[in-house]
């Protein structure tokens, strides 16, 4: 059959979907797109404060589950399990190492960055305007949940599948469109951080992005080794539970935190992927070792999951 120019650029040659970079597209803009209707709604709104955070990835999780259904049904044509969600006994505990990790993470970054004496302790177990301290850990611990979800579904699941199934219907090697998959996903994650991040004040916008690119290929990691969202999902929220409500808790921040810190000398809210890179760096390798030697050890060798990289 001959095929027009126009179905030459919407679809691939391997089979008769749309081309993988339309399928990733459809997926930013419409979880993007829906996480914009939220937050204009949650605007709208007379939400209390510690709420808003929530609530606002709340409607981001409504617009993945949409394009993900959306992509599984008519675009990408599989099944929702297959971006990740062969959910077990192991999937679980997958999910719960990954949330582990993440607090052991943030909490080596804090003590190597506290030793250096960079940065300041301003409070401890406050509350921010939570009705109590137990009760606000709660709230963001869901509102972690979601973020984990909705972001590790979008850029792993989603982009870095469909990424590594574009650039393997290109005559590439299954390991060789894994690795561009996990870097091409890695890198937008880090990207799209920019706009949407809250860099602190004096810190490097463009360190700030390589080292979010390089968390992100840290999930990107766990991912390719598992073929699972589980790790991933709970790596990410542990990160995140860890960074804001226990040991770099944002002086003015809703949430509550066990300690409020700020940066010495500059008086600004502390990222962690903005640390030194004396800190930060050696503990994203230790990140990176850990995941490596976590499913190393559960699946008896070090192998990506290669059929992340075809199409059934």
């Amino acid at each position: 059959m001959i095929r027009g120019p126009a179905d030459r650029i919407l679809r691939g040659t391997v089979d008769d979907r749309l081309r993988a970079a339309w399928r990733i597209l459809i997926a930013l803009l419409l979880t993007f797109g829906g996480a914009l209707v939220g937050s204009v709604i949650v605007q709208r709104l007379s939400v209390p404060d510690l709420f808003e955070p929530l609530l606002g990835h709340f409607f981001a999780v409504v617009a993945t589950v949409v394009a993900l259904i959306v992509l599984a049904r008519s675009i990408d044509r599989r099944h929702v399990s297959e971006y990740g969600f062969h959910v077990s006994l192991e999937w679980v505990v997958d999910a719960i190492a990954g949330a582990v990790l993440g607090v052991v993470l943030v909490g080596v970054a804090f003590g190597l960055t506290y030793r250096q004496g960079a940065v300041d302790v301003l409070d401890t177990m406050s509350a921010g305007t939570a009705r109590s301290f137990a009760f606000g850990i709660g709230v963001s611990i869901v509102g972690w949940l979601f973020v984990g979800f909705w972001e590790e579904t979008l850029f792993r699941g989603l982009f870095l599948r469909n990424a590594a199934e574009g650039l393997a219907s290109r005559k590439l090697s299954a390991t060789t469109a894994l690795f561009g998959a996990w870097l091409s996903s890695s890198l937008v994650y880090g990207v799209l951080h920019g706009p949407f991040g809250t860099n602190p004040d004096g810190d490097a916008l463009g360190y700030a992005l390589v080292m979010t690119t390089v968390m992100g290929g840290l999930f990107g990691i766990a991912y390719l080794l598992s073929g699972e969202l589980a790790f991933p999902i709970g790596l990410h929220a542990g990160i995140n539970f860890a960074e804001r409500n226990l040991f770099f808790g944002r002086p003015e921040a809703d949430i509550p935190a066990v300690l409020r810190v700020e940066q010495v000398g500059i008086g600004s809210h502390v990222q962690f992927q903005s640390i030194d890179p004396a800190v930060i760096v050696p503990v994203f390798l230790f990140g990176y070792v850990v995941v490596t030697g976590w499913f190393s050890l559960r699946q008896g060798g070090f192998s990506p999951k290669r059929r992340i990289a075809h199409y059934r």
